[in-house]
């Protein structure tokens, strides 16, 4: 049996890492549609459960033909860092955001 080298484990780290950043992009995105268009909570559910049952086949599918179906540590750590990396960008994004509409208000208040 051989073992996979290095360049096959970062690849697979890398691959795991993007496919937590389209993870939570997708559900970051379900998120600001459930914001502009009111749902109610048994929709709240299906859209819940048809997206983990989506995410459970894709990683499934993603982890069979980069790791041979084999889960490995660092394929979990690659979809946490993924998460957690666009998580700190949406937020950074959102703060200047916000920085940008209090400055923009405050001058438009003052320029009427």
């Amino acid at each position: 049996m051989k073992m996979p080298d290095i360049e096959h484990e970062f690849a697979v780290f890398l691959h795991a890492t993007l496919n937590g950043i389209f993870g939570y992009a997708l559900y970051s995105s379900l998120k600001v549609m459930r914001k502009l268009i009111p749902h109610k909570k048994v929709v709240v559910q299906i859209e819940d459960l048809v997206y983990w049952i989506f995410m459970g086949g894709y990683l499934f599918v993603q982890i069979y033909h980069t790791n041979n179906g084999k889960i490995r540590w660092y394929s979990i750590l690659g979809l946490v860092v993924g998460c957690i990396f666009l998580w700190k960008i949406l937020l950074i994004l959102r703060k200047m955001w916000k920085k940008i509409y209090v400055f923009v208000d405050g001058k438009m208040r003052k320029n009427p």
